[in-house]
């Protein structure tokens, strides 16, 4: 009777758990909540196959398209929509993007089903999963689809201008020639960097150091050793609670490390 009255609590409470968890999605005048069991019953959830680049290995889910969940709020294409997890960490994700559904690429909200738990995250040494909700993508090698676009520990969704409206002090002169790598950098900077990290004060990342104040990293860096950095930063140094990943070339290649080092390098001449 004893394990009967303890594994019913132990039921009881998973179930309370996971019915708190939720995603919200917002837009500019209205906020819609879901919770595990609402999307997994969703008619548009479905499972989808990824080539999983945090995982390293091929998963399955149940999977609702980003491209469908979008509908249900006001998402123009120009928008942003900034993706916040459960740990602070937070992306700005190019709406289009997002609600593009083609061969080459589609976003989904992955559904952790409580019953069939995901497996740890292998960074997290066997200690937690990417649910219960997380972005994957079925892409072919799209540039554009940032590997900081893999946001796991999902807990909302907001639609809101880009992160060039939103904080323009990142921007660069608009003589600036579009082809110039500077600008380059500023958009890389944008989709891999601010995750982690603000400039000057500006963006919403907290879990890596500013990278504008009290000093930029070309003041203090070598330029080949920025580059190490960049690439994988265990190569140029170990610190406590160490979180920034290495980046492959697929996913940052030589010529936008050193396009964001030029537009590093930009900046700091702006500040002196």
């Amino acid at each position: 009777m004893r394990l009967f009255l303890a594994l019913t609590v132990a039921f009881a409470v998973s179930v309370g758990l996971a019915e708190a968890q939720t995603l919200s999605l917002t837009d500019r005048t209205s906020t819609k909540t879901y919770t595990v069991q609402e999307l997994l019953a969703d008619p548009a959830t479905r499972d989808v196959t990824i080539d999983d680049i945090v995982y390293h290995r091929a998963m399955t889910y149940r999977a609702i398209p980003t491209a469908e969940l979008l509908k249900r709020v006001n998402a123009a294409d120009d928008d942003y929509v900034q993706a916040r997890a459960t740990d602070n960490f937070s992306i700005a994700i190019p709406a289009r993007l997002l609600k593009t559904v083609s061969p080459n690429t589609e976003a989904f909200i992955a559904i952790e089903n409580p019953a069939a738990p995901w497996p740890p995250l292998p960074q997290n040494k066997g200690k937690t999963s990417a649910g219960p909700f997380y972005i994957v993508w079925r892409t072919s090698g799209v540039a554009e689809v940032s590997s900081e676009y893999w946001a796991f520990k999902l807990a909302a969704l907001t639609v809101t201008d880009s992160p060039f409206r939103r904080w323009p002090g990142l921007g660069v002169d608009p003589g600036i020639a579009a082809t110039d790598p500077i600008r380059r950098g500023l958009d890389r900077f944008v989709a891999v960097c601010m995750a982690c990290h603000r400039f000057n004060g500006e963006g919403e990342g907290t879990q890596g150091p500013d990278l504008g104040m009290p000093m930029n990293p070309v003041d203090y860096f070598q330029p080949e050793a920025l580059r190490k950095l960049l690439r994988d930063p265990s190569s140029v140094r170990h610190w406590p609670d160490q979180k920034m990943p290495a980046f492959s070339p697929e996913s940052l290649p030589d010529a936008d490390i050193d396009a964001i080092v030029a537009w590093l390098s930009y900046k700091a001449k702006r500040q002196h």
